[in-house]
Order: C-alpha cells, then sequence, then structure tokens
C-alpha cells in the first residue's frame, strides 16, 4: 500500500512534467536545482516507482509518471478554483443568500433590491422563501435565514431593520355592494359589514395591526371566514362573502368585481422592512443588506403606491 503524498513535493513533480527539464522546472520554482532533485527522488521513494526517465540528454515521463501527471494535474486546477470559489464566498462574492418574503412583501420593492443585488453579485444566488411574518421571526431564531422581508410591527431585539415600504390601508368590497359607488368608507361603517380575512395562524403580523386600529377606536370586526392567502380572500369577496382589508400595493392586480376603497379614518399603515440578526450575518447578507440601503437611499422616501381605484 502506498502511503499519502506529501502536497508540497506535487507543485515541484508538476513543474518537471510540464517543462521536462530539472534545471527550467527549479528556475520557475525559484529553488535550486540540487533541492529539486532531492524533492522528486524523495517522492520515488514514497510512492516505491519511478516517475521520470533521465539521461544525459533528455528527461521523461514514465507511464506511471504520465498518469500522475495528468491526474495531479487536474486535481491542482480543481483546487486552485475551489479556493477562489472559497475565497469569493468568504468576501460575500459568491454563494447563496437565503431570504424570506411575506405576501405583502412581494408587491413591493423587493425585486428591485434582488434584481440590483444580482447585478452587482452575478455569482451570487438568491435562495427566496414565502414565509410569513411571524414564520421569519422563528427561522431567524432557528438560523435557516439570513434576511428577511417582513412587517415591521412584528419585529423583536435582537433583529435589526432597513424600512422599505410604507402602504396605506383600503378596503375591498365587492362591486355589486353599495358601497361600491363611494370612493372612501370609515372604520365604523365597515366593522358593520361581514369580513373576510388573513389567518391568525399566517396573518399574525396583519392581524395585529387590524386589531389594534380599530381597538383604538372602540369598534370590533365582524369576521366571517379566513383563509391563508389573498387570491381565496380575493374569491371569497368577488363572490359576495364580505369585505376585506388590504394594502394598497395590491390594487394594480385585483381582478374584475372587487372595488377599492380608501380608509378614510386609517391612521396606521403597513409597513415592510429588510430584516436580520447582526450576530448571525454572513458576508454575503451585509453585502446584500449594503445594496438595499444603496437602493432605498436612491429612493429618497419610502415608497407608496398611489393608483387609481379599480371599479371593476
Amino acid at each position: 500500500m502506498t502511503r499519502p503524498l506529501l502536497p508540497a513535493k506535487i507543485p515541484y513533480f508538476l513543474a518537471v512534467g510540464e517543462t521536462l527539464s530539472f534545471r527550467k522546472a527549479a528556475e520557475r520554482l525559484g529553488i535550486a536545482q540540487p533541492a529539486l532533485s532531492r524533492s522528486i527522488r524523495d517522492l520515488e521513494r514514497q510512492l516505491g516507482f519511478a516517475l521520470f526517465e533521465r539521461s544525459t540528454r533528455r528527461v521523461v515521463l514514465t507511464p506511471a509518471g504520465e498518469v500522475l501527471y495528468r491526474e495531479s494535474a487536474d486535481a491542482m486546477q480543481r483546487l486552485a478554483r475551489a479556493t477562489a470559489h472559497a475565497e469569493r464566498a468568504a468576501q460575500g462574492l459568491s454563494g447563496t443568500v437565503s431570504v424570506g418574503y411575506s405576501t405583502f412583501a412581494a408587491t413591493g420593492p423587493m425585486s428591485d433590491i434582488i434584481i440590483e443585488f444580482r447585478k452587482h453579485h452575478p455569482q451570487a444566488q438568491v435562495g427566496l422563501r414565502l414565509l410569513a411574518s411571524s414564520e421569519q421571526a422563528a427561522a431567524f431564531d432557528e438560523g435557516t435565514l439570513d434576511l428577511g422581508f417582513m412587517m415591521s410591527n412584528v419585529v423583536v431585539s435582537p433583529q435589526q431593520t432597513l424600512p422599505i415600504s410604507r402602504e396605506r390601508l383600503v378596503a375591498l368590497v365587492p362591486a355589486s355592494h353599495a358601497w361600491a359607488a363611494n370612493r372612501t368608507i370609515s372604520l365604523r361603517t365597515l366593522s358593520t359589514a361581514p369580513l373576510v380575512i388573513g389567518s391568525v395562524r399566517r396573518w399574525r403580523g396583519f392581524r395585529a395591526l387590524i386589531d389594534e386600529l380599530v381597538t383604538d377606536r372602540g369598534l370590533s370586526l365582524t369576521i366571517t371566514e379566513e383563509a391563508d392567502d389573498v387570491p381565496v380572500l380575493l374569491q371569497l369577496v368577488r363572490s359576495g362573502f364580505g369585505c376585506t382589508i388590504l394594502d394598497a400595493s395590491f390594487i394594480p392586480t385585483l381582478p374584475p368585481g372587487i372595488t377599492a376603497l380608501e380608509i378614510e379614518d386609517a391612521t396606521a399603515t403597513l409597513d415592510i422592512s429588510l430584516v436580520w440578526r447582526k450576530d448571525n450575518l454572513s458576508p454575503l447578507a451585509a453585502r446584500f443588506i449594503d445594496v438595499a440601503k444603496t437602493f432605498m437611499a436612491s429612493r429618497q422616501e419610502l415608497p407608496r403606491r398611489r393608483t387609481r381605484q379599480n371599479r371593476k
């Protein structure tokens, strides 16, 4: 059984194998020729077979030397690539950053930030995970998430934030409803109607925002149906099961049969932040944050869509 090669001797062997000259190889390596010859003899003794046929006129690889040269050269190239990839990862220039996002974040500038990040770091990957804001908070504690686009009102210490967007709240009513002829509605009026809304299990942050909003005014909502995702909620509204509350970023994507009304006395907004934990931040995630900060600074203020109401 042959003993493992001494890694330090492989570059010596490869230099002689490429040049087929101990003199030229020694010059390339910057060492004395006798020292190079001793290293090759040591390597041959360790392996138990000759690597070169030497004469006064030429140096050639033996059949065994040719195999070792070919395989070692490939291995060194792979090692060089692996080292370069590792260095880029250590510098935050490559690898994968795990990013969570909530339903409410998907309609904001998140995609623009990701595109900007990929533009600056083309060798990096962004692993997106659709998670409710409360689920993202748990993922941070478990160490399975690098960054998250989530509702600001569920952020807790030691999470740090970068504000991303701020949206006003709107009421969505069936187009056939009597209220659809109006442009605005009050919370008190809205509280008299049956509501369909996101489930407490998946929409904890949003429900907390709405509950606080109506409680401050001494009101309560009549919730008749809950759902985990927006398409189901919209279908329930469209079918006349009730009204709902969402943020204004959804207005451009509303299907026919639903009308959006401004909630005239809703002082609360739905705020989205980019969130991370400083005590568990990879170099690549830090670069993502830098890109996001630069992007948001170029926007000067939190984006807030202002669109015409959908009255289909």
